[in-house]
């Protein structure tokens, strides 16, 4: 059944993009082997994302993409730009992550850390790469879905940014402060907000009678995929 939703073809974006992420992602595992960084975790596991969506904004079929997979695929971009550039510099200055020190000191853990990466890339992005799928597209559910991504983009980036600024003048504190003061956690609370703007945008490609509302079912993976990650 999923092979009927998602059938596997060379020119199929969304098989392109799971290889994409693998191929990455495999990098990323090597340089880790390679080197025991830290330094480059986020810059590869967040950037995967953007350079499959620029990768289809450029591509020489992007004339036929539809309004609904032109913005999302602006909107994956942006995001995972800005997420990879912010994360890399912070990385870059603090130099490892001790919460992924146990995990990365073995090649299976290693591993572990790069399949659970190459999950998330598809599975957050499953609202994306299924839009691609489908030549359907409201310029309504664009708008809306738009605005829902742009609140969730400002959330999450302010958040980011007012704790890695609280932290340069307070290390070791907890971060209250701002967006930190009305929740534990508002730069993933503004993920999910950014990444449902992009199921909006591309709603429309998942209430075809053709597929019915499996599509739909798929494409929900990601916020529920990304709530049991970001909650555990």
């Amino acid at each position: 059944k999923l092979l009927a939703l998602i059938p596997i073809n060379g020119s199929n974006p969304f098989w392109k993009a799971v290889s994409i992420y693998a191929a990455t992602d495999a990098f990323g595992f090597v340089i880790s082997v390679m080197t025991g960084s830290h330094v480059h975790l986020d810059l590869i596991g967040s950037g995967a994302f953007g350079l499959v969506s620029l990768s289809n904004l450029f591509s020489h079929s992007s004339a036929s993409l539809t309004l609904s997979q032109k913005v999302s695929s602006i909107a994956v971009s942006i995001w995972s730009i800005k997420l990879a550039t912010f994360l890399f510099y912070r990385a870059s200055r603090v130099g490892h992550d001790m919460r992924l020190e146990e995990t990365l000191s073995t090649i299976s853990g290693t591993f572990g850390f790069w399949f659970i990466t190459w999950l998330w890339n598809i599975a957050c992005s499953m609202p994306y790469l299924l839009g691609l799928l489908s030549t359907h597209s409201n310029p309504f559910f664009v708008h809306v879905g738009s605005i829902v991504y742009t609140i969730g983009l400002l959330v999450e980036t302010l958040a980011d940014f007012q704790k890695w600024w609280f932290k340069q003048a307070n290390p070791g504190r907890f971060c209250n402060v701002g967006l930190w003061a009305l929740s534990q956690h508002p730069n993933f609370f503004g993920n999910l907000v950014l990444w449902f703007g992009i199921l909006l945008i591309n709603l429309p490609a998942f209430l075809h009678p053709s597929t019915g509302y499996r599509r739909l079912a798929l494409a929900l993976i990601s916020p529920l995929f990304m709530w049991s990650l970001l909650y555990g």
